[in-house]
Parts: structure tokens; sequence; C-alpha cells
């Protein structure tokens, strides 16, 4: 398989979180350029309950993402948009807004619609992230394909 081939399909799930750069530096290697620096993390520690709440979420809503990213990649085209929304303590997710980016693209459709299928999919907060955070917390992720 050629290198445009490969990194036609290499999408990167940029969440302000976790293995951020990787995909960015596959590509790089792949097509011989340095990568552009990946996005701040902003994901609690993986130590607290905050970090591990989240992480299981970004697990859930990266699989869902994917898959749609698979179906649908000869209809999005190099693009980038950055929603935010809020996580309730029972895990149901609400106010899921495009703050950046082409609110009418493919991508952010099928970003927004990763996000809410993946509402309730992490469960309940548990009693000390309830504690921690009572009202829930707002989440922002940053979805990129290039």
């Amino acid at each position: 398989m050629n290198k445009q081939k490969v990194s036609s399909y290499l999408c990167v799930l940029s969440l302000f979180f976790g293995q951020v750069g990787f995909a960015e530096e596959t590509m790089a290697k792949l097509a011989g350029t340095e990568s552009s620096k990946p996005e701040a993390p902003q994901m609690a520690s993986m130590g607290t309950e905050l970090g591990k709440f989240q992480h299981k979420l970004y697990l859930s809503i990266g699989r869902k993402w994917n898959l749609k990213v698979q179906q649908t990649m000869g209809e999005i085209g190099k693009d980038r948009v950055v929603i935010k929304f809020h996580v309730n303590p029972d895990g149901e997710i609400n106010n899921i807004d495009i703050v950046e980016g082409n609110t009418d693209s493919k991508l952010a459709t099928i970003s927004k619609e990763a996000i809410a299928e993946s509402s309730l999919a992490s469960g309940n907060f548990s009693e000390a992230l309830k504690k921690e955070k009572p009202g829930g917390f707002d989440w922002q992720l940053a979805y990129r394909i290039y």
C-alpha cells in the first residue's frame, strides 16, 4: 500500500488528551515529514476519578467515531472541528455544540453523532466523582482529518 493511500485512511481523533499525537506522528513518518505539535491535553490525571471516567468515555466515543469515519471517509476531506458538551452525573451527554469549524461539515456531523451515541455508555459517576463534580462537567474535544 502506498504512502498516499495509507495516509488517506489514517484519521486523527485529536481529543485533548491521551494519545493525541500518535496518528499525527504516524502520518509524518509515512510521509517522511515532521508532524505538527499535538494540541494540549485537557484530561484529568488517570489517578483521579474524573480521569478514569473521561478515559472510559473517550474510548466509547473513539470507537463510534472511528467506525463512522471509516464508513464515510470519501465524503469527509480535510477538516477540523472542536466540540463542547456537558456530561451529567448519570453519564448523559447534552449541550453538544460545535465551537470551532464548519457546523455543516460531514466531520462535524459524525463527531456530534459519536458523542451523542456515547451518552450513558460510561455509566454513572462514582460516589467520589459525584462529590467532586455534583453538577457534572463540561468537556471539549477536537477532531481532525488530514
